[in-house]
């Protein structure tokens, strides 16, 4: 049997550290509270990146690469925290994410576009990622994973509708400077779920009936299709606003359409927990898939109110609704329980990586080469996924009771 992936050695010890159960309700209230304070910018990324085009005057391509550097700072620091993050208390690590964070937003008050500008929105990213890693791990090896993704998923897009919807208002009457102090605000409150978590826990100690240990080769290939799949949301994610404006859309009916996506979006979410058990895993990974690359095929040239209100919530729906079955499955890959880890990193890499790869496709004239690099990325992240999934199916096929 191949080797799994090494896995990092966790803090031990009694007391203190053992207090916590990681699938009891105060720690996955605060696993979720968490990665809404996380996600509080990336979620309504859309309407940011229009705020910076009308507020601060910036061209579009340098609107999305902003927002680009900000992901940057979450990439790296989920990168660092599946490397390195189980060596720590967790509970250290979360407030010194939330502090930097908070430290990143406060910095931002003085808007602009020079380097101290950027240099903050990346250091409020090093907090964002930190939290969102952790957040996201907490609740993706609980016993009921998939139940607890769909209620960190509902919360956060629940703001994110209501943000987006109301973003531009708020903007209007207040500017970007209130809206980064907010962030900073909630932040540093969210320090009050620091009681609430657990110290460490070792993901070996959650059975994985369905695991099987797949080679080394497949577990790369299997990342390389989360990565791909978040590519294209995070390019798509973030000229969603623009290309609404760009087909001729008054800036509040684009909003109101991404507000409407994102109360969709929950019902998606919902969707993955009620469907769970009556849909097998593999259907659900293809037609979230391929049908959220339909989706922004929609968006193609110059859509209609109508035709952009369908493109925003199918894409925004299907991510939802297909993200859960995705990690749970690619969990199932990799018998040492640290496949979570490294595919949440993959995951912020990939929404990190998208804006910056959408700016260089930005260029004046509209958002086509956009538009299809992600429909493309799309195909080929189930292309890459779909090959582990075989092997996982075959080996399970060959010892249906193993593990």
């Amino acid at each position: 049997m191949p080797k799994p992936l090494p896995t990092p050695s966790l803090p031990t010890g009694s007391g203190s550290r053992a207090q916590v159960d990681v699938n009891g309700w105060p720690a996955i209230l605060g696993a979720v509270l968490l990665g809404t304070s996380g996600v509080l910018s990336f979620i309504i990324q859309p309407g940011i990146v229009q705020a910076y085009v009308t507020h601060l005057g910036l061209t579009e391509a340098v609107a999305v690469n902003l927002a680009g550097i900000e992901m940057l700072g979450v990439a790296l620091a989920t990168i660092f925290m599946a490397i390195r993050g189980v060596g720590f208390d967790w509970r250290h690590v979360v407030a010194a994410g939330l502090i930097t964070a908070a430290a990143g937003d406060f910095g931002s008050l003085g808007g602009g576009h020079g380097v101290s500008f950027y240099g903050a929105r990346f250091i409020a990213g090093l907090g964002e990622g930190t939290i969102i890693s952790i957040s996201f791990t907490f609740v993706g090896v609980t016993v009921r994973a998939e139940r607890n993704v769909a209620l960190y998923l509902s919360l956060l897009l629940t703001y994110g509708a209501f943000g987006l919807w109301y973003l531009p208002l708020f903007l209007s009457a207040f500017g970007l400077g209130a809206m980064f102090a907010g962030f900073g605000g909630l932040s540093l409150l969210a320090l009050l779920t620091l009681p609430l978590l657990p110290r460490a826990y070792s993901a070996e100690a959650m059975a994985n009936p369905e695991a099987r240990q797949l080679p080394r080769s497949l577990l790369v290939v299997a990342l390389g299709g989360v990565l791909a799949y978040n590519i294209a949301q995070g390019i798509a994610w973030a000229v969603l606003f623009l290309v609404g404006t760009g087909a001729g859309l008054a800036e509040q009916s684009v909003a109101d359409a991404l507000f409407l996506s994102q109360i969709l979006a929950v019902g998606g979410a919902l969707a993955s927990v009620f469907l769970a058990g009556r849909i097998h895993r593999n259907t659900a990974i293809a037609f979230g898939i391929l049908a959220g690359a339909g989706s922004i095929a929609l968006l193609v040239g110059r859509p209609g109110m109508a035709l952009f209100v369908v493109g925003v919530c199918g894409f925004n729906a299907l991510w939802n609704f297909v993200l859960p079955f995705i990690l749970g499955r690619v969990c199932d890959f990799d018998e040492s329980g640290q496949m979570m880890s490294y595919a949440i990193a993959m995951q912020m890499i990939g929404l990190g990586s998208g804006p910056l790869i959408a700016a260089q496709l930005l260029d004046g004239t509209g958002y086509r080469a956009a538009e299809l690099v992600c429909i493309a990325l799309f195909i080929v992240s189930y292309g890459l996924l779909l090959l582990p999934i075989r092997r996982h199916a075959a080996l399970r096929a060959r010892a249906p009771r193993l593990g």
